[in-house]
């Protein structure tokens, strides 16, 4: 098509011709003409260059030196992506594009070399979980995901590198082509499909030296025999050490205490493994925001951290994720093959499940739209997609809103391969139309675009509970020795309101397990002292420090409640969380019923 520098050039020749002849100037028809046939011969050159030059480019995309259409990434960790562009020679018209591989090799002389010309924009289309880090080229024609060509050659490689923002699924769509004459006066745009999927395991942090003081081996003994009448307590003395308030008084060593003038304890090798519980909450709440910044990012991420602490010293962990779709329940997994086993599961499980469709709004019909020109730049072309002269509407805002919906209808119908009747409705019914946005929107990996309000808040975050108590009941129901529960769930906005949990949260603790609730920070930070002081009048801090008040005084009211029955509440995201929980497994190996001097 033509572009706006295209049109500026074309209307003053035709105007100048038009007046020449009409004024009897050879003159100006002369040069006015010599523009027109110039204009027209680049025309002619540049549609041969988009039919002759497109169907010979050979494309291929490789992640980390990998060309597989499936594969895996971690997120938190950067990846190499390099798309290379090469002209496969060929009878024209006869060859069709293939796969290959993208880094910056031009050939720029020879005879040989003139066939990739001038301007063309390599752009490789990225979701949005995939933020773009740095290019691996000082060409300063580079920017990112994408080159600009400038000059005649057989192969060009774009490579640079990116960070996956959170666990789930991303996939690489394709790279798109934007081909321009040297002069800018013609553009042709086009996407090019290379799909590539993969799956994103959550970050994990490894917490330092995560042996235990007390428990030296793991040995699993047969099921259906319980050697242990204590939890964590072994038959074999492993050493003597001071008294900790908290130790149980069988433990203590009073003829040795006797001659030493001072209470001692006596440690046992503990010969059953500490077996850990994930509880981990994704309802819809946990979702909302982008990719990284989600609650349930953190949550997967203290996970995984607790779960590669525990496997690494030989315990057993499982897991039960939860959310207003289903309940799926883990067994207790050990080893490497059962840590990259939960590592799945909890990817899968990060996944953005399909939205109810919200009401139409301009927000989503203008994302809808950058979308489409950005994965499908060929349908939104007017001599494809043409919107068809109405009076109706009158008014601008109208006018301009009933093309909007026109040109997305057309986009949406071709993608999602419907009807004639069907493209007509999702122009006339905005709830039809919000449907399919809202499909478009999750099939491209976009984030959730706007905050789905519940009904009725206080129904919805009472389904939760219950389901989040009735699978602690049946955690429990099947637990052995030495469990230890970690809650992962949203509780602060509802830190009054919790009665439905407290039953299940009093019969874990009944029967000697430990019970940890870990919920995650909306401002991924600790709500100290420090924190809800601001550093300065500006209105950002003064926001921060009115959002750390808030949030200290929710987990002032969560702690009351929970930490009355003998459970431990943390609400960071980060570090403090994951040795709170790996607090509560040293607990639990010690046979100890209070934290004493370990935490």
């Amino acid at each position: 098509m033509m572009t706006a520098r295209g049109r500026w050039m074309t209307l003053p020749a035709m105007i100048g011709l038009f007046l020449g002849v009409l004024q009897k100037a050879p003159e100006l028809s002369l040069l006015s003409l010599s523009v027109l046939l110039w204009l027209a011969a680049e025309w002619a050159l540049f549609c041969w260059r988009v039919r002759g030059e497109l169907p010979r480019l050979q494309i291929e995309r490789t992640v980390n030196g990998l060309s597989e259409p499936t594969g895996r990434l971690w997120a938190g960790r950067t990846a190499t992506i390099a798309v290379k562009v090469t002209w496969k020679p060929g009878r024209f018209g006869k060859d069709q594009p293939e796969r290959a591989s993208v880094r910056f090799e031009p050939s720029r002389t020879g005879a040989s070399a003139l066939r990739l010309s001038p301007v063309v924009l390599i752009h490789d289309v990225i979701p949005e979980n995939i933020e773009v880090l740095s290019r691996n080229h000082a060409d300063q024609r580079l920017s990112g995901n994408q080159f600009e060509l400038r000059f005649r050659t057989t192969s060009v490689t774009l490579e640079y590198l990116v960070r996956v923002r959170a666990a789930g699924e991303v996939t690489l769509p394709g790279v798109r082509l934007r081909l321009q004459d040297a002069q800018g006066f013609f553009l042709a745009e086009r996407f090019i499909s290379l799909s590539q999927t993969f799956r994103v395991l959550p970050a994990f942090a490894v917490a330092g030296d995560v042996q235990p003081l007390v428990k030296r081996t793991n040995s699993l003994p047969q099921h259906g025999i319980h050697r242990l009448q204590r939890s964590g307590l072994g038959s074999e003395l492993l050493e003597l050490r001071e008294y900790v308030v908290g130790d149980p008084p069988k433990a203590i060593a009073w003829k040795v205490s006797a001659r030493r003038d001072k209470l001692m304890t006596r440690q046992y090798e503990s010969e059953v493994p500490v077996r850990v519980q994930l509880f981990v909450d994704g309802s819809m709440e946990t979702r909302l925001g982008g990719f990284g910044f989600r609650l349930l990012d953190q949550m997967t991420f203290v996970a995984a951290s607790v779960a590669r602490a525990a496997i690494s010293v030989g315990d057993p962990v499982g897991a039960m994720l939860f959310d207003e779709r289903e309940t799926r329940r883990l067994p207790a997994l050990t080893g490497e093959r059962g840590f990259y086993r939960l590592l799945d599961a909890l990817a899968d499980f990060s996944i953005n499940p399909p939205l109810p469709p919200p009401p139409l709004s301009p927000r989503m019909i203008s994302a809808a739209l950058s979308l489409a020109g950005e994965r499908y730049p060929e349908l939104l072309d007017n001599r494809v997609n043409q919107v068809p002269f109405t009076l109706w509407p009158m008014f601008p805002h109208s006018r301009r809103r009933f093309r909007e919906h026109f040109l997305l209808a057309g986009v949406l119908a071709e993608v999602f391969q419907l009807s004639a009747a069907q493209q007509v409705r999702l122009v006339h019914h905005a709830a039809y139309m919000a449907e399919h946005i809202q499909r478009f929107l999750d099939q491209s990996g976009i984030a959730w675009m706007e905050p789905v309000a519940e009904a009725d808040q206080q129904i919805a975050h009472h389904a939760r509970m219950n389901l989040l108590s009735d699978s602690l009941v049946k955690a429990v129901s099947h637990a052995r020795d030495n469990e230890v529960f970690v809650v992962f769930a949203n509780l602060l906005e509802h830190a009054s309101d919790i009665k439905h949990l407290l039953p299940a949260v009093k019969m874990a603790l009944g029967r000697h397990h430990r019970a940890a609730f870990v919920c995650p920070s909306p401002t991924f930070r600790r709500p100290t002292t420090a924190s809800t002081i601001h550093k300065s009048n500006s209105i950002d801090d003064l926001m921060a420090a009115a959002e750390q008040i808030q949030m200290r005084d929710e987990v002032a009211k969560l702690h009351r409640k929970l930490r009355r029955l003998g459970a431990t509440v943390t609400c960071s995201g980060e570090q403090e969380a994951i040795h709170l929980v790996l607090s509560e497994m040293e607990i639990a190996r010690s046979g100890r019923i209070v934290a004493g001097g370990l935490r």
